[in-house]
Parts: C-alpha cells; structure tokens; sequence
C-alpha cells in the first residue's frame, strides 16, 4: 500500500489546520455538486436527507432527516498531497461520490431504513473504493492491472474491506508512532474532564481522520486498545477495566450478501453519464463472484423447545406477576420526586441522599426482591458500577420492558423496530379496545415491508403487554417522549422531569438496558439469541396448532406475500436454503383464467427437451415468423410455440407483466412484442431453440423408417414421433386423475363435484379418441412399410 504513494499520517491538530487553510477551496468545489432526487439537498459543504414516513403515527406522517457534512470525509492523499484530506479537495471524486449517492436515492422508496442506515451505507462503501484508489494512485481504475484486481478480491475474501484497506495496520502504524513521540493524550476519551481520570476509550472519529479513512466504526482492532493499555499502565495512568477488551477481532471472511452490496455499489461507477466518472470496468456477475469468495449465508437459529418455554413462561411472569409492583414502586419514586423538589430541594440532596433512604426503607422493594429473587442495590436508582451483580430500579424497568417485547414479538410475528421504535413502534395511539365486554382489544401495527398500519387483533398477554408499557410509562411521567420503550435513569433534566434511555432489544451484550439480562436471566449464558428467532417461534406455534388449513392466515400475519415463504418458516432450518432455490426456480400461480399447473409443468419439460442452442433474440425471430405465416415451420418446437402462446395469453401473471412493461395485455400486443415477451419467458428459464424448418423428419435416430421421402406436414403433425402428442396424452390423464378425485371428494360443494363429473366424461372421450389416433398412426413409419 505504502510503496505506491508517499504515505503520510496527519499530526494531532493537522486537521483543523487543513479545513481552515482551503476553506473556501471546499465551499467552492461544493458548489460544484448537484443532485436531483426530492430526497436530497446541498447547503454548502453538507448533504441532507430525509423521508416522509406514512403510517409513522396513527394520522399523520412523519418526516426522518440526516445530514452528513462532506468536509469530514476524509480519504488518503493522492494527486499532489502527501497526507490524508476532505474528499471536497479532489473535485472529480467528490461529484462521483454524489452521483452514486444521488442514484442510489432516486430508486430508493421513502422508508424508515433510507434514513437509518440505507443512504449512509451506501456513501459509505463507495468512499471506501475511492480510498482505496488513493492507496494505490489510481486517478482512473482502469489503469489497474488484473493481478491487482485479483489481489482485492483475494483481500475481500480474507476479511472484506478493513483488510482490502490495511485498515488494522495503518490504525496500528500511527498508534506506534504516537507512542513513540508521546502525541497520544489528545486521541483518548476519559471518565472526567480532569486530566488524572480513568482512560476508558480512543477517539475513534479522530483516528480516521489522521490516517485518511472514511469509516474505522468497530474496526479498531483489539490489539491496538491493549497495546495502548499497556502503554498507559507501564506510565502510572488510569485505565478502566473494559479498555484493554474492546475493539474489533481478526477480521474475517464476510458473507456473500454483504460482498454482493459492495460490488453493487461500486459497479455504479462504471454506469455514470458523466464527464468525470472513473473509467472503471465493473466486477462481472457480482453475484456469482459473492457467493464465490463470500461465506455462505447464516440462517437463523431456531431456539430450542425448552429456551422457547423459559422465555415465554418467565415473560408471562413478568407481566402479569411483578409488573403492578414494579410500576407501584416507580410511581413512589415519582411522588417522592415531585414532593421534594416542590419544598425546595436540590437536585442533588434528591439523587444522593433522598433516593438511597427510600430504597434502603421501601417496604415495596423488599417485596419485590422477595417475589422476583433479585437484588436491588441502594446507592442509586441507576446502574451502579459498584454493584454489578445487583441490579437498580432502572435495570428492573428493563426487564419488565424485555418481557413485554418477547411476548409481543412472538404473539404478534413483529420485526424488531415495528415494536421498540420511537418511530414505527407501538405507542399508546395504536392501542384500542375493540370491545371491552368480550375483552377485545387491538394493535396498529407498522409493517416495514409495505410501509402501511393495520389494526390487528391482540392476545390476552399482548393486551397486558401494551397496558403494562403505557402504565410503566405513566409512573415517571415523562416530558415529551415518543414510544413506550423508553426505559427511566431517574436523573433529573432541567425542566426536573426525569431523563431515559432509548431501549434496544440487541444493542450489547454487557448492557444492563437492553434484553441481554433478562436472557441472562432466563437462558443462562446463552446470550446468542437474536430477535428475528421469535417470529419463528410465532410460525410454529400457529402452524401446529392450525395446521395447513390456515397457513395462509400465518402468511398475512407475517405479511408475507407469498405462503411459500411462509412454509420455510415451518420446516426444519436446514431445509430452507433448498426451499428458497425451488422457490425461485418454479414458482406458480393456481387462477382459474390460467392453464392447470400440470399442464404448466409438463410443458416445461417438454420445452427443455425441444429448445436446446441458441439466444433469446433468435427465439424472438423465430416466433415472429411463425405468428406471421412467413415461414413454414412443422414439428414439435412450433407446435410447442403455438400452445406457450395459448397459454401465455390466458396467463394473469404474464399479462401483469406485458402491462408493467408495455402498458397493455398480451394479447394487445404488435407481433415483434409479442414475440419478444414469449422469448424473453423462455430464455429466462433457461431454454434455448433449436427448430426444425418444414419438411424434415423428427424420428429419432435408430428408430426405423421405411419412407422415401419426408411426410408432409399434415401427415407429420399426427406422427407418433411428435412427441409433443405423448406429452398432451400424459397432461390429460394426469387432469382426469384430479377431476376423479375432486369428483369423490364429499367435503366440496355439490355442484362441484357435478362440474367435475361432468368434466371426467367429456375428458374421457377426449383421451380415448387421442389414444385411438396415436394407435393408428403407429404404422405409418413402421419398417418395410412403403409408400
């Protein structure tokens, strides 16, 4: 890496410094940036995003914003600077970052992830290739050599783009060097503003900015907060206990989804329509190329019977046993609040001095440490770093709020943010009582997928769930906070209301406010339990209890769109990866309007038979000369044409797509559509033609042939060598076996099974008459017969 430029790493106030010295330089090549979607805007140096959420709130919409500003982007030096600078300096990169940015938005929807996390992962790998484009000195990619490429891809299968970008040994590179001219004070964060406090972390953010990275989030390796550890221990200084643990591991092989986003986004450098895009030719078929050199994708782990009986039957536990105390007790701690700072007094007096007596008085919490088994320290309402084997009142209102979000996550089949989040969570105005008599109560909830609220009906735990959040939430009277997973820290704001923390189910795994204690509680050590288990858990508790009559009902409460994804849901983990490729491989709509699946199937596989070497263009040529009547074709490839047009033309799920395309049905359709719609279906299963014109026999070869000369097409489109007419016979007794039983099948309405009676005899005829036919005709190529 640094043998390509002369690489340097920025001094501690370098920085500053730079953006002071070109600050105009950079408010002028920002000037130079435009986007186009409604989604984006540029105000000097910074971009900002947004996106109008509908359904946020029960009537009315809601507009989520970010801004990122461009000055603090930085990348290694390259073109005439010898040191890491803002990517606004090199004018030409900054427009192509925008432009991938700006393209990503304009396919992007208005949805709760643009914000959170799409746009920002997106600007984010593609200034990673354009920093790693300046480690090696490349203005224009297509400069680089294959046996580079093939060393980024050997790179990216090691460890993904912290190895591709050296990033542990460059982190490491100016770690030593600080350490060497003792520089390192101004890259630590203490516990205290006074200098002889505890070091408990490294300042992240300023790292990548002395060593030109876009992005270290969770990269800084382990062994550089150990090196730095020990450096600070051998000098007499402070250093908390956790430091020396923290930082990223080895890094890793990454999956092939997220190598397939990579080289997603850095494929869009090849496709802009600019001036100034990188002459870069795109990784060819990325995905294969992920799946080649990613790890294969992990499926979710299934908890096991017993975990799913300890989770539900301590949630249960929670909510309807220890929840009126525990929110009695905050509501004590609320009044006590209330009553104090209304005689006077401080803030201070109240959390040291006033909190600590009640709780070391509290009759309530002697109970409640008796009812749960749990110690409650007594030097503060908060978490104590003195007393980490007993948990405060705020590590209780977690778990209550862990035990209302297991139970409303299983019964309820909820992705993690639609029950948690402040945004698309649930709140007490997407909470009713349909109807108080029949104890009916209901729940708004969001769906990410479809990006719509809809009222669902709620069991007796979700209904105690939701109750216990809104009493929870009413007991520390809050000021001004949105959602019901917010959990109280008991200290006081200036307007004397008490502050909070934002719950999140995952956040960590040495957090006391996330759900790792109540699974720690629950589950013992084993603390690998996502939140995506528990909508399985759901898909199986309503699949045998409902069995397949209702499966469809489990898929519109997962909000799936097709039952098929479902039904991996409810079969064992390791079969769902060979149910996804079937899935995708034939996929079927049952319409009335359309052909049956029988008929569909085998007429795949007489296609895959007939259609054998060439392209979709030349499929497309053929179809129009046969439509057209400008060519005579016989035998069994136009005859299979003919009824793939038949049936394309009754197709629902076709004509959706010809609409989509040309905004007209099939049938509407000019004959050059026509016939590039029916190529395209072909080709994308994976069928490929081979016709044969008029006049040129289909016996296959060794069968015997006592003919002078080739049939005619009349007497070729009867040949028992038409095999096209033994895959007809076998779709019609295959359609006679099903009508026979629908036919005996009591449980269908009587005029059903009349239909089919009627439908079997007029079948039977048919297949008979076909039978006769194809017997006569047997003859007509036998050996020694001549004509």
């Amino acid at each position: 890496m640094l043998n390509n430029v002369q690489y340097q790493f920025l001094d501690a106030d370098q920085p500053e410094k730079i953006i002071s010295e070109h600050e105009d330089l950079l408010v002028e090549n920002a000037k130079q940036l435009a986007v186009t979607d409604e989604k984006l805007a540029l105000e000097g140096t910074v971009l900002k995003f947004w996106a109008v959420i509908e359904g946020a709130k029960a009537n009315e919409s809601v507009k989520q914003e970010g801004t990122v500003d461009l000055k603090n982007i930085w990348i290694p030096g390259a073109a005439g600077w010898q040191h890491p600078v803002p990517i606004l300096l090199f004018p030409d990169y900054a427009k192509v970052l925008i432009e991938i940015v700006d393209v990503y938005a304009n396919n992007a929807k208005h949805t709760p992830t643009f914000v959170k996390t799409g746009l920002m992962s997106q600007l984010t790998v593609a200034a990673q290739f354009i920093e790693y484009m300046c480690l090696h000195g490349h203005l224009r990619l297509r400069s680089i050599p294959e046996t580079q490429i093939s060393e980024m891809l050997d790179s990216l299968k090691q460890g993904g783009i912290p190895v591709a970008l050296q990033l542990h040994e460059r982190v490491n590179t100016l770690i030593d060097r600080l350490i060497e001219k003792d520089e390192l004070d101004p890259f630590l964060c203490r516990s205290h503003d006074y200098p002889h406090s505890s070091v408990v972390s490294l300042r992240v953010r300023l790292i990548a900015q002395h060593i030109g990275c876009v992005s270290l989030e969770n990269q800084v390796p382990r062994s550089t907060y150990k090196k730095v550890a020990d450096h600070l221990e051998t000098q007499g200084r402070k250093v908390t206990k956790h430091f020396a643990n923290k930082g990223a591991p080895t890094p890793s092989q990454p999956s092939a989804k997220s190598l397939n986003n990579w080289f997603g986004t850095w494929n869009r450098f090849a496709k802009l329509d600019s001036r100034d895009q990188m002459q870069f030719i795109p990784f060819p078929n990325p995905y294969s190329l992920s799946k080649r050199i990613g790890t294969t994708p992990r499926r979710t782990k299934n908890l096991d019977v017993k975990e799913v009986i300890a989770l539900l039957g301590g949630s249960h536990k929670w909510v309807f046993e220890y929840a009126p105390l525990i929110i009695s007790t905050v509501k004590e701690v609320t009044s006590l609040k209330n009553k104090e700072l209304s005689a006077g007094l401080k803030d201070r007096t109240l959390t040291e001095c006033r909190f600590p007596e009640y709780l070391g008085k509290s009759q309530k919490i002697k109970k409640l440490e008796k009812l749960t088994g749990l110690e409650v320290h007594k030097t503060s309402l908060t978490i104590s770093r003195n007393a980490t084997d007993k948990f405060s009142i705020t590590g209780i209102c977690t778990l209550l709020m862990t035990a209302c979000y297991i139970v409303l996550q299983t019964y309820n089949a909820r992705r993690q943010a639609e029950i948690q989040s402040p945004l698309i969570g649930i709140t007490e105005e997407h909470f009713r009582c349909a109807n108080k008599r029949l104890n009916w109560y209901q729940a708004n909830f969001y769906n990410e997928k479809n990006r719509k609220r809809r009222w669902y009906t709620l069991n007796n735990g979700s209904t105690k769930a939701i109750q216990c959040l809104i009493a929870l939430k009413k007991a520390w009277q809050p000021n001004g906070v949105e959602g019901l997973f917010i959990v109280p820290n008991f200290r006081l704001n200036e307007d004397e209301s008490f502050g909070f923390y934002k719950y999140h189910f995952n956040k960590g795994k040495d957090s006391k406010i996330t759900g790792n204690a109540f699974l720690q509680l629950m589950l013992g050590d084993q603390l690998d339990t996502k939140s995506h288990p528990f909508r399985r858990i759901y898909a199986v508790i309503y699949h045998y209890q409902y069995k397949n009559a209702d499966l469809l009902a489990l898929c519109h409460q997962l909000g799936h769109i097709d039952p098929d994804h479902t039904m991996v849901y409810v079969t064992e983990p390791e079969a769902r990866d060979v149910h996804e490729q079937l899935h995708h491989k034939v996929k079927f709509i049952k319409d009335e309007a359309a052909e049956s699946t029988i008929a569909l199937k085998e007429e795949n596989k007489a296609l895959d038979k007939v259609i054998e070497e060439v392209g979709v263009e030349a499929t497309a040529k053929d179809i129009a000369a046969l439509l057209m009547g400008s060519e005579e074709m016989a035998g069994k490839y136009p005859a299979y044409l003919k009824k793939v047009y038949r049936t394309l033309h009754q197709s629902v799920t076709f004509n959706n797509l010809t609409n989509d395309r040309f905004g007209r049905d099939f049938k509407d359709l000019s004959v050059n559509d026509k016939s590039k719609a029916m190529a395209q279906v072909l080709g994308s299963r994976g069928h490929k033609r081979r016709p044969k014109a008029h006049a040129t026999c289909h016996r296959r070869q060794g069968d015997s042939n006592g003919n002078e000369a080739p049939c005619e097409p009349f007497k070729c489109s009867s040949c028992p060598y038409q095999e096209i007419k033994r895959t007809q016979l076998t779709i019609l007794k295959e359609d006679l076996g099903i009508l026979l039983k629908k036919q005996s099948d009591f449980s269908l309405l009587p005029v059903e099974r009349l239909r089919a009676k009627s439908d079997v005899s007029n079948l039977s005829i048919l297949i008979k008459h076909h039978e006769r036919t194809m017997e006569r005709n047997k003859t007509l190529f036998a050996e020694g017969d001549q004509r």
